[in-house]
């Protein structure tokens, strides 16, 4: 980790494994540890500032919560609230969308029991 990385990011990066692990079925698990790993590695190889990292670990505790059903948030769904999706760069909102893909295509593969097309 970074120098100004918190010292408690790896332990809250494998509590969210552990959580994919224990809640999510197979192919959304695979699609979650990929995005969290790369979340968390750019992060970490980034010039990320104080007040940066102290948001992301803010989300990804908030994203744990409700993996763990003990979310105390009033967007139960899943939904970003409209502050953070208006807070986020051009860069980020087109990660999103494609996250967004991603689990669509996920979802109607669980649906319909077909495997996916790569």
């Amino acid at each position: 980790m970074s120098k100004t990385a918190p010292a408690g990011l790896l332990q809250l990066y494998r509590q969210i494994l552990r959580a994919h692990a224990s809640v999510l079925p197979p192919p959304l698990r695979v699609m979650g540890n990929s995005y969290a790993k790369e979340e968390f590695r750019r992060h970490r190889d980034a010039k990320t500032t104080p007040a940066q990292w102290s948001a992301f670990v803010q989300e990804w505790q908030r994203y744990l919560s409700m993996l763990r059903g003990n979310a105390d948030l009033p967007e139960g769904s899943g939904d970003i609230p409209e502050d953070v999706l208006q807070s986020l760069s051009a860069e980020q909102k087109a990660q999103l969308a494609r996250l967004q893909e991603e689990a669509a295509r996920a979802r109607e593969e669980i649906l319909s029991g077909a495997p996916r097309e790569t």
